[in-house]
């Protein structure tokens, strides 16, 4: 009865363990040497952008990091030991994450030892290598109480209880260089991982990392051809290249770059291994191709009566494999371009082909496919001038046919299911645009819509979409793709843009390619596999292969682009170069394709304009393909991201300002000074008008071209005053820069002294400028800010409004702030009379200056100075102080 009670007991644990276990939980055991255990010291860019789905089982003690042997832990370095720097894990879990579905989560468990031979991991063997083994390794060797390989297996089954062990990483070679038996010393060790942790070795891959390659210098680089070996031995294991992986001094250790490299080629092997192909973005070789031994659906060609032309019309009708007359299908209706009839997908783009592998692949619903003439006139051929009005006036036409001639009679002579839901349309180029015009005209007929390379008979976005709730609510996928090299690119990309403004989902999807049935074939392909079948939107936008240049690129440059999802790619050809890297505020490495071109795509970067740089070889450099703004204390490139809402500063069909360049001999200063005057529209006309003033200053790095190039000043402020939002006024941007820092007493004294002395009165004597403080604003970024409190605060008899973005005085600094304090305390009724509005700004907790303004704001409530808190994400940078011009210019002149 007793072991009845424990069998039966001991059955209960099992089923517990079994549904505690999260078959979503993918585990990764880690071991090796010095490479796998981390050498490198990890850089700030490896401690960011964390993601909870990337776990890491804690494999010793470390107080200090305040984690605990067995327990999970968010993966940020280091993941091996205590001291331990940057691994292959690291980015092996980050790779892995990225293109795995997001209810996957990761896990690795690294157990490695620097300076060990794969003897260490011997369960047989190891204690005898050991006790042999120099006392620096002995010490590592303890760490994991004396048996590393124990370790492992115990942390591995720590692990099952959560999830399930899906491949096995090492990196080890180093210490057993020309050692032939290696690879079948591995493989005593991955037999016995598999039989002691009872797992399948068919699907666990064992992954085999290369030592620094021959090329980058790697002493140890002749192991490589005993590694290569590995598969040979174990079945289901695989070599990791370390080419181009960049290597330290020592020629051992890979650099931070390349453990990132190295561990990013880990993921992208494991996944290879494991058969996970990821998003379908494009159609397989071979697509197009007809099959043997497949079966194959049926085309035919029927005659309809259309009342809408006065005729008997043609069109072209494809049913699936298998059809069957007691069976009802959903409908796609398939139209041709301007030069083409029902005919034209048959001759140029193998529409049953593609079905037919599609079905045969089961990637498909079956469907029946209607490929009609879209030339509604009683003489539909495509001859002549097919551009002739007549005969392009017959494609709108078509809308009527359609919908009242050739569906009814498809639904009456054919076994189809008579609701939206389960009809589809699309069409390449005139036929694109006719989708585009009766889809969403008709929402409720179609639910699927796809548009190949749209031409210009598309409407325009606000009459495509008058009424984007109910596209929202009916559409089941609207599909709109293009090749990059087609010119008709621009009529997709106003849709999409317009889309993306209100919020309705799509599909936007740019390929390599022009307006040709390569690209229209691969966009069938595409939009057939995802008709009829539930979708998922929050992939919508990582279809697209290629995305939108950045407007901020020159001449034709196609790179950076911006994909949908808000991610950027930027490409470099440096074929001499051994090591490139974007440097974006975070860094990046950059792989290099046979080409010698250099490629990254980054993760979804937040709106408006960045600064960046390219690092080839340790040298920051600007991009050719972009522009360059001066920023950063040097001419730095930028980037533009587009986002909703970004319209506040987009040039439209308004009346526009004009911006000028000003030069004048600063007494102050005794040199020249250089600034950028916004005038508003009308001002050249109105010579007897008089115009207020905004006197607006960049930040440190920065001149006075930021907030013309940087800031579009000109173009924010034409769009408010258009608007009715904002009075028409002057806006000055000087050079905030002194000869001694700005951030120094002597230096904000000396601006103060340059404002009032030196600019002021000559933009007063050139300028119709109202000449008082009611109409004179001061405001400043960062830098400019304090320049304005400075010389703001203490002149409320020049300025009225004041406006400080992203700055405060420093918390800790209390030798100019106490000064201004005790000042501000002593005339707070005068400021608070004085000043019409006092508006400060920050960019969320991110904001560098967050900290001193909460300091600087306390301390105004203890004085009881009036102000106004905005505060707007982002940080410290560009869009957030452009949306503080946005906000703080309408405020301005209003008394």
């Amino acid at each position: 009865m007793k072991i009845k009670i424990l069998l039966f007991i001991g059955s209960l644990l099992a089923i517990w363990q079994t549904s505690a276990q999260d078959s979503n939980f993918h585990i990764y055991q880690a071991f090796g040497q010095s490479n796998m255990e981390g050498h490198a010291k990890f850089e700030p860019q490896d401690t960011v952008a964390l993601s909870e789905r990337f776990k890491v089982l804690q494999a010793v003690d470390c107080p200090d990091l305040d984690r605990k042997k067995g327990n999970w832990y968010t993966a940020k370095p280091p993941l091996s030991r205590c001291n331990t720097g940057l691994t292959p894990t690291d980015y092996f879990g980050r790779e892995m994450i990225n293109n795995l579905p997001e209810n996957i989560k990761v896990g690795v468990v690294n157990v490695s030892v620097g300076g060990t031979k794969i003897e260490l991991f011997d369960k047989g063997n190891f204690e005898s290598y050991v006790e042999s083994a120099p006392d620096w390794l002995k010490n590592t060797v303890k760490q994991y109480d004396g048996n590393p390989y124990g370790r492992l297996v115990e942390l591995a089954k720590i692990a099952q209880r959560d999830g399930v062990i899906k491949g096995i990483l090492l990196h080890q070679g180093e210490s057993n260089t020309g050692d032939t038996l290696w690879p079948q010393k591995v493989k005593d060790v991955y037999d016995d991982l598999i039989a002691d942790l009872n797992l399948d070795p068919a699907k666990v891959p064992l992954l085999a990392g290369e030592m620094v390659s021959k090329e980058e210098g790697g002493v140890c680089a002749s192991m490589n051809e005993i590694i290569a070996k590995l598969p040979e031995v174990i079945p289901n294991s695989y070599v990791v290249s370390s080419e181009g992986c960049t290597a330290m001094k020592d020629n051992l250790h890979f650099t931070p770059e390349g453990y990132r490299k190295l561990g990013r080629r880990y993921g992208k092997k494991m996944l290879e291994a494991q058969g996970y192909k990821g998003l379908e973005r494009k159609a397989p070789e071979g697509f197009d191709v007809r099959r043997e031994n497949i079966a194959r659906g049926k085309i035919d060609s029927i005659n309809y009566k259309s009342q809408t032309v006065g005729t008997t019309r043609k069109a072209l009708v494809y049913t699936p494999p298998q059809y069957s007359k007691n069976k009802k299908y959903p409908v796609l209706y398939l139209l041709h371009g301007i030069g083409g009839d029902e005919k034209e997908w048959l001759r140029g783009g193998n529409p049953h082909v593609i079905l037919d592998n599609l079905y045969a692949d089961g990637k498909a619903e079956p469907m029946i496919v209607v490929m009609p003439n879209g030339r509604a006139m009683k003489d539909d051929r495509a001859v002549g001038n097919i551009f002739d009005s007549t005969k392009v006036a017959a494609f709108a036409t078509f809308e009527e046919d359609l919908l009242n001639d050739l569906i009814p009679f498809i639904e009456k002579n054919y076994p189809v299911i008579e609701n939206s839901e389960n009809r589809a349309i699309a069409g390449l180029s005139m036929g694109g645009g006719q989708t585009l015009n009766f889809g969403l005209g008709n929402l409720d007929t179609f639910s699927w819509v796809g548009a190949f390379s749209a031409a210009p008979n598309t409407k325009s976005p606000e009459n495509l979409v008058s009424q984007p709730e109910k596209a929202k609510n009916k559409l089941n996928l609207l599909w709109i793709s293009c090749g990059d090299k087609d010119n008709l690119l621009p009529i997709s990309q106003r849709t999409h843009e317009y889309l993306v403004e209100k919020e309705v989902p799509h599909i936007y999807y740019i390929e390599p390619g022009g307006h040709d049935f390569k690209v229209w074939k691969n966009g069938l392909y595409m939009f057939s596999k995802l008709l009829f079948k539930p979708v998922d939107t929050s992939l919508f936008n990582k279809y697209s292969l290629l995305g939108t240049p950045a407007s901020t690129n020159v001449g034709n440059s196609k790179y950076p682009q911006i994909l949908p999802d808000g991610r950027a790619n930027f490409r470099l050809k440096a074929p001499a170069a051994r090591d490139v890297k974007l440097d974006l505020g975070r860094k990046y490495d950059m792989d290099k394709n046979s080409e010698g071109v250099w490629e990254v795509t980054t993760d979804s970067l937040s709106e408006g304009f960045h600064y960046y740089s390219l690092i080839i070889d340790g040298v920051s450099v600007a991009d050719p393909n972009s522009e360059t703004f001066y920023g950063m204390g040097r001419k730095a490139s930028g980037i533009e991201v587009p986002f909703r809402g970004d319209d506040y500063y987009t040039l439209k069909n308004v009346p526009h300002g004009d911006v000028r360049m000003e030069q004048y001999f600063s007494p102050v200063l005794n040199s020249w000074r250089k600034f950028f005057v916004y005038t508003p529209p009308g001002y050249d006309k109105e010579i007897n008008k008089k115009y207020p003033a905004l006197y607006i200053y960049h930040g440190g790095g920065e001149d006075e071209r930021g907030w013309v190039e940087q800031g579009r000043t000109n173009i924010i402020l034409d769009n408010l005053i258009a608007e009715g939002k904002a009075e028409p006024m002057l806006v000055i941007m000087p050079d905030g820069n002194m000869p001694v820092t700005g951030f120094s007493e002597n230096g904000l004294r000396m601006f103060e002294r340059e404002l009032k002395e030196g600019l002021i009165p000559f933009v007063e004597n050139k300028y119709r400028v109202i000449d008082n403080a009611e109409n004179r604003a001061l405001a400043g970024l960062s830098m400019g800010g304090l320049q304005t409190l400075y010389a703001g605060v203490q002149n409320t008899d020049l300025f009225s409004y004041l406006g400080v973005f992203s700055s405060g005085w420093f918390a800790n600094d209390n030798e100019i702030a106490e000064g201004q304090y005790k000042f501000m305390a002593e005339n707070s009724e005068k400021i608070n009379k004085d000043l019409n509005e006092f508006w400060l700004s920050m960019g969320g907790k991110e904001d560098i200056a967050f900290n001193n303004n909460k300091v600087m704001m306390q301390r105004f409530d203890e004085m009881g100075i009036d102000y106004i808190y905005s505060e707007y994400p982002g940080g410290h940078t560009w869009p957030v102080w452009r949306n503080d011009l946005y906000r703080f210019a309408p405020l301005l002149f209003k008394n």
